[in-house]
């Protein structure tokens, strides 16, 4: 029997998934919009389900118990990557010593705002569908919500503080313990830079500790730069008088995943003191100050603060520059970019923004351009009344050449193809990237059970079809399958879902992104 591995998954108790209750909060506004827009109460009651088995899952007394949880789809066929989440400096405005103080106040926000969300949407929703059924799935929510209230109220010796440091020391020891009970279980150890400047800690030590020993548990690294700092931090690239934590990794051939998609969590703060490079305007560069980030993370604006964050802190150009210093690195590039912009890329859609442009902004914009590139932009856009208007009726071919004609004029920021660009670049040749938290997809009527599911078989399909299935064997050999276990949950389809889907949209191809690129990225022979 072929053996399998999920590159990216997290097997988090109820301890670390309480900094990740925006992520309830999203999928509330989400079924919000869906209601505003008109859905049935079927398709309703599944995604409110989802949010339900998904808490249900994480809101376990221990992470062997999600393990557990997880296990039920895989079956002991499968080999996990759990990759821990470093938050201690998640807050941490300009290298102040706060070490998220902020944090419980602010966590003690985001239960009052799905106190008054949960209330106002279950009201929205009974208006509109007048269903029993409904408002008590509502309820369920709200107990789960409230289960987390007490367990981050309740203060005692015997309890891990889900706020600090001890968070940290908690996740290493459960996937210590985990990683010598079950041999399916390979953890990536989670660095924040940070800690070495704080925590008077060296780094580079701690991973030859964790990894490099012969006793260490740990098979690779993590890194989540939205977190809070730079991909070109010091720690990380080394420096004259010190090895970073890049060489090391390259010296051992150790496994790094970091997340590399627009989306997901960032740090609280919104001023944030960074050594290393960030992204301004499109342009890398090492800033003599504090960064000020336009929008507040807590706010109705959390999406913008989400991506920004991301943009100037973790974009692909920033990992590029790490690259050129280490081309032999071992790194995954998880989410490709996220499914959005995978499916954006293939089908070569364009920003809304970009269908209707101002006629001298366009033509700076293409100013750079080669006259070749010139002329197919401008053969896609008619001219009325001083604006540059998209046409309807350009071909896949023709949409395809001015897609990537405005890609490289920067009018196009898609994250998918900058990701491609550096995994199939054969300097790098050991680079990946992973699809994991694919939630593309629908909800539809699951023809066994006639239950409602959301199902991202067709979506994948027309990934493999357009997009996979024309790459070269060596651009094949650079994609890994990933789960995102349990946060993709909030957003669609069910673990065992998930699973069949990806072997039922890739066929034979499963193989070799769930079991010949993993064994070759975790170094593991054949």
């Amino acid at each position: 029997m072929t053996t399998y591995y999920d590159i990216h998954c997290h097997i988090f108790n109820k301890d670390v998934i309480i900094r990740k209750l925006v992520n309830v909060v999203q999928s509330l506004l989400a079924i919000k919009d869906l209601v505003d827009k008109g859905v049935t109460s079927a398709e309703l009651r599944f995604k409110i389900d989802g949010i339900n088995r998904t808490l249900e899952e994480v809101t376990q007394p221990s992470s062997e118990d999600v393990f557990e949880a997880l296990d039920k789809v895989y079956q002991g066929n499968v080999v996990t990557t759990p990759l821990m989440f470093d938050l201690t400096y998640a807050d941490d405005n300009d290298d102040d010593e706060n070490q998220n103080k902020r944090y419980r106040k602010r966590i003690k926000r985001i239960f009052w705002l799905l106190s008054v969300a949960l209330p106002f949407i279950k009201m929205r929703v009974n208006r509109k569908l007048q269903s029993e059924e409904l408002a008590e799935a509502f309820d369920k929510i709200r107990d789960h919500v409230k289960q987390f209230e007490d367990s981050f109220d309740r203060k005692s010796d015997e309890e891990v503080e889900i706020f600090d440091n001890a968070n940290y020391a908690q996740q290493i020891a459960d996937l210590e313990y985990l990683a010598g009970k079950y041999e399916t279980i390979k953890p990536f150890f989670s660095v924040d830079p940070r800690r070495e400047y704080k925590g008077n800690v060296n780094l580079v030590d701690k991973l030859k500790e964790k990894i490099v020993a012969e006793d260490g548990r740990f098979a690779g690294v993590k890194l989540y730069a939205p977190a809070g700092f730079s991909p070109t931090d010091p720690v990380l690239m080394g420096t004259r008088n010190s090895t970073g934590i890049y060489a090391l990794c390259q010296e051992h051939n150790i496994p790094i995943t970091v997340h590399n998609s627009n989306s997901g969590f960032a740090c609280l703060s919104s001023v944030l003191k960074v050594r290393g490079d960030v992204l301004i305007n499109g342009n890398t560069i090492k800033p003599k100050k504090p960064l000020v980030f336009d929008y507040r993370f807590f706010s109705r604006k959390v999406h913008k603060a989400i991506a920004e964050r991301a943009k100037k802190l973790n974009h692909p150009k920033l990992w590029e520059l790490v690259m050129k210093k280490y081309p032999d690195l071992t790194i995954n590039f998880a989410h490709f970019g996220g499914s959005g912009q995978i499916m954006d890329y293939i089908n070569y859609n364009f920003p809304e923004e970009q269908k209707r442009v101002d006629e001298e902004e366009f033509e700076d914009a293409i100013m750079s351009l080669s006259n070749k590139d010139k002329e197919i932009i401008r053969a896609a856009y008619t001219l009325k009344r001083k604006k540059r208007i998209l046409r309807e009726d350009l071909t896949i071919a023709e949409r395809a050449k001015v897609w990537n004609a405005l890609y490289r004029t920067g009018f196009i920021d898609n994250w998918a193809k900058a990701i491609f660009d550096i995994i199939k670049n054969p300097k790098y040749p050991n680079a990946y990237t992973d699809l994991s938290c694919f939630s593309e997809g629908t909800v539809i009527e699951s023809p066994t059970t006639q239950e409602m599911v959301f199902s991202i078989r067709e979506t994948l399909s027309t990934f493999k079809t357009s997009f996979y299935d024309k790459l070269s064997g060596y651009e094949k050999s650079k994609i890994l399958y990933g789960s995102d276990y349990y946060l993709t949950q909030f957003f669609g389809p069910s673990m065992e879902q998930y699973f069949n889907d990806f072997k039922a949209a890739f066929g034979d191809d499963f193989d070799t992104i769930a079991s010949v690129n993993p064994k070759r990225f975790l170094s593991i022979n054949p």
